[in-house]
C-alpha cells in the first residue's frame, strides 16, 4: 500500500471526505521500504520523511537512507530533510569503469601492446601491426626506443618480426601463418638457398665440360693430322664442258 492508499483508507476509516491527492513516494534500496514527504513534488531539504506501511504513516527515523534511485537523504531528529546527495561509485564501479575505458582504448588503437614479458611496444600509426611500421618498445620512464632485432611475442600471442632498423618484416597472428611471418621467411631462405646449390653446381659442371672441350681444342691443333682449311676453287658449268672437250681431244691423239 503506497502513501496516497493509506491516506484514503486512513480517511475512509475516520469518514472523512476531502479532495484526493498524490503523493511523491518511492522505496529504500532494501527494495520494501516505502516512504514519502506528503507532498506531489520531490524530496527537497526541509521536507518532512514518513515511512508507510500497511494504512499508518510514521515518521521516518533519524539518519542517512538512500533510495532505489540512488539518492542519499540525511534526516534530522524531526525527520526532516538536512542534506541530499546523489549516490557516490563504489571503488569496485570505479574500477569496473577504468576497465572498461582501458578495453575500450586497446581496441581503438590496436598498435599498442604489451609483450609476454611486460614490456610496452607501439608504432606511430592505428590500427593492426602492419609490415614497413616503425616498432618502438617503451621504458618504465615513459621514453620511446627502436625495437631491437628479432621476434618479438606479445601477451595476446601475436608475433612480430623486426629488422635491425627496427623495421615490422613479419607479423604472425595466433593460429595463423601471418604476412612475413619468421617461419615462411626461414623456409624461404632455406629454398632460396637450395636452388642457389643447384645453380652453383650446374655452373661448376658446365665450367668443367667447357675446359674438357677446350682442351681437346688445344690437343687437336698440335696434332699433325690437323691441316689448315685449303680453299676449294669453284668452275662454272662452262669451264667444266671445256675441260672434258679438251681432255677426249688430247685422249684421240695417242
Amino acid at each position: 500500500m503506497n502513501a496516497t492508499e493509506a491516506i484514503n483508507k486512513i480517511a475512509d476509516l475516520l469518514g472523512l471526505k476531502f479532495k484526493a491527492e498524490k503523493f511523491f513516494v518511492t522505496k529504500l534500496v532494501d527494495g520494501a521500504t516505502e516512504i514519502t514527504n506528503g507532498s506531489d513534488d520531490g524530496f527537497q531539504v526541509g521536507d518532512e520523511i514518513f515511512i508507510v506501511e500497511d494504512s499508518i504513516m510514521k515518521p521516518a527515523p533519524a539518519g542517512t537512507h538512500e533510495t532505489r534511485e540512488g539518492l542519499v537523504i540525511e534526516l534530522d531528529e524531526a525527520s526532516r530533510i538536512m542534506k541530499i546527495t546523489d549516490k557516490p561509485e563504489s571503488a569496485e564501479e570505479e574500477r569496473v569503469a577504468d576497465a572498461s575505458t582501458d578495453i575500450e582504448i586497446e581496441t581503438e588503437v590496436m598498435s599498442k601492446a604489451t609483450l609476454a614479458d611486460g614490456t610496452k611496444i607501439e608504432t606511430d600509426e592505428e590500427g593492426d601491426f602492419q609490415v614497413g611500421q616503425k616498432l618502438f618498445v617503451v621504458t618504465e620512464g615513459g621514453e620511446r626506443k627502436e625495437a631491437p632485432e628479432g621476434m618479438h611475442t606479445t601477451d595476446s600471442g601475436i608475433a612480430v618480426t623486426v629488422d635491425g632498423a627496427g623495421i615490422i618484416t613479419g607479423v604472425k597472428y595466433p593460429d595463423e601463418s601471418g604476412e612475413g611471418s619468421l617461419d615462411d621467411f626461414k623456409k624461404q631462405m632455406r629454398d632460396m638457398k637450395e636452388a642457389m646449390g643447384s645453380m652453383l653446381s650446374l655452373m661448376q659442371n658446365y665450367s668443367k665440360d667447357f675446359e674438357s672441350i677446350k682442351n681437346d681444342y688445344t690437343e687437336f691443333k698440335k696434332s699433325p693430322a690437323f691441316s689448315s682449311p685449303i680453299m676449294k676453287k669453284t668452275f662454272a658449268k662452262e669451264n667444266i664442258l671445256d675441260q672434258k672437250i679438251a681432255f677426249l681431244k688430247g685422249a684421240m691423239k695417242k
